[in-house]
């Protein structure tokens, strides 16, 4: 580790730069000096994009400094990182939020109003975890790893828990990614508690969405990439910039409309932030502590996406969900 130079971190870095983004035949299996080898001799062919580069980059950055702060590096050895400021430049993402009338092109598609599932979609998850994220802005594996015992209630309104449990394969991007989410209006409206409930008889610990569980190697990410195609093929948004994560872009904006406080927001979202109380991060017990359930809600509540239509969305909860919110009105 000692050894590793300025000039060693530059010449892996100008390798990765030369690696083909497409690998057939034995590329599939080729290792770092095959590959940029080929990308030399193929100019035209694209390459990874800078994103991955630095994500590679930043992984054996991890190592080094490991080394470093644990003992591998002699204490009388000089050393200084020799990764530091390699990162290449990224492009601008053009990912952005979902229009009003992508969303309203999602929600009239068959998967919402006939309840027609393709087998890409793996049953409820793929109505439910777009529905979650228009009005949670959860990424997706924080949805797929969710637990009945993940959804709660407290002072008469239920909670969406996104925390951790290694034991199950559950993790999250960051520390500040465990938070606590109340469950929107629309989202009772349409049965999701019923969902919920129809879940928790397969046990109190049941995933919500089984079939693309963390215990289902692999099942998320094809999941993710049908969703792609869904998109592209039966909704018909061409657009490649508009994916999943286009719904979390669609939250943050609506929290913004709605003048949510900047630190309430950035918790609800599991983002570090800017300010030093959201980069310390809440958790979900201390967001209850801070801002209390109705702040929260009244929060959440604000996401509303004008002239979204979601009258003909089915997902097979929504009748009874509608029944028992009469029968507490005449109650009330």
């Amino acid at each position: 580790m000692a050894e590793i130079k300025k000039s060693h971190a530059r010449s892996f870095r100008e390798a990765l730069q030369l690696v083909p983004s497409a690998r057939r035949g034995s590329l599939r299996t080729a290792g770092l000096p095959e590959l940029s080898e080929w990308g030399r001799t193929h100019p035209e062919a694209p390459t990874v994009s800078a994103g991955t580069v630095n994500k590679q980059l930043g992984a054996v950055q991890a190592i080094a400094g490991w080394a470093y702060h644990n003992g591998v590096i002699p204490d009388d050895a000089p050393w200084s990182d020799p990764f530091q400021k390699m990162r290449v430049e990224e492009e601008q993402s053009g990912r952005g939020p979902f229009t009003v009338h992508e969303l309203q092109a999602i929600f009239d598609a068959p998967l919402f109003t006939h309840q027609e599932s393709p087998t890409g979609a793996k049953g409820a998850a793929g109505v439910w975890l777009p529905l979650l994220a228009l009005f949670n802005g959860a990424r997706q594996a924080e949805l797929a790893g969710l637990k009945t015992s993940n959804v709660g209630q407290e002072a008469n309104a239920p909670l969406l828990f996104i925390v951790a449990d290694r034991k199950a394969g559950k993790r999250v991007k960051t520390k500040v990614s465990e938070r606590v989410i109340p469950v929107h209006p629309q989202l009772v409206r349409l049965g999701f508690l019923d969902y919920v409930e129809e879940r928790r008889r397969q046990g109190e610990n049941s995933w919500l969405f089984p079939t693309v569980a963390p215990d289902q190697a692999g099942a998320l990410s094809a999941w993710s990439k049908w969703f792609g195609r869904y998109l592209r093929t039966t909704v018909g948004i061409k657009d490649t910039d508009r994916v999943f994560h286009s719904f979390r872009h669609g939250v943050k904006d609506a929290l913004r409309r709605g003048r949510v406080d900047v630190e309430a927001r950035e918790a609800l979202l599991g983002h570090s932030g800017s300010t030093s109380a959201v980069s310390r991060g809440y958790g979900a017990s201390e967001m209850l502590e801070r801002w209390g359930v109705k702040v929260l809600r009244d929060a959440v509540a604000k996401i509303e996406y004008v002239g979204l239509d979601l009258s003909r969305v089915k997902t097979g909860h929504e009748g009874r969900a509608r029944v028992r919110r009469t029968s507490d009105e005449r109650d009330r």
